[in-house]
């Protein structure tokens, strides 16, 4: 009888412990979490444990003016600076809070053939600047409620030259 209970209570005690205190890990792939970026450190997420993917919902968040204004706005201000031995991808990552504004910015740049690699520093500066200059983002929002997401610009540089913005 002694056994059994014991068994009994210490299947309780496994299966009723907090999730978090199993798997800590609780945040989505992709994550930004706060810490040092290369922007503003006044900006604050709304909901620090339910932030989600970009394009999580059916409004997810997104530039307000459109995929194309967000392209002419790039192309208008890019400029390679004469650096034109430089190719690959330069990915901007950051968090648009439940009120529509932008920060933690992380950069990741690499190759043509998908290797780490450091841009020209004024080349990664111009695209990180335009990025954090970018006011009109509309919140990640679904049920009645605006959440903070994470998101990201890829820009494909070819010889110094701007020719896709992804996603």
């Amino acid at each position: 009888m002694g056994r059994v209970l014991l068994c009994v209570l210490l299947m309780w005690s496994l299966t009723s412990c907090d999730y978090y205190l199993i798997n800590p890990h609780h945040h989505q792939v992709g994550h930004i979490s706060a810490g040092s970026f290369l922007d503003k450190s006044d900006f604050k997420a709304c909901f620090e444990e339910k932030m989600f993917p970009s394009y999580y919902g059916r409004n997810p968040s997104k530039f307000s003016h459109g995929k194309d204004s967000l392209r002419n706005y790039f192309h208008q201000y890019y400029d390679h600076q004469g650096y034109t031995n430089e190719s690959g991808y330069i990915t901007i990552r950051f968090v648009i809070n439940c009120k529509g504004e932008s920060g933690r910015h992380q950069l990741l740049q690499v190759g043509l053939d998908y290797q780490e690699k450091e841009f020209n520093k004024l080349l990664t500066d111009k695209l990180l600047e335009l990025t954090v200059n970018l006011k009109d983002w509309d919140a990640l929002s679904f049920s009645d409620s605006t959440y903070d997401s994470f998101t990201h610009l890829t820009f494909k540089i070819e010889n110094g030259e701007l020719v896709e913005i992804l996603p």
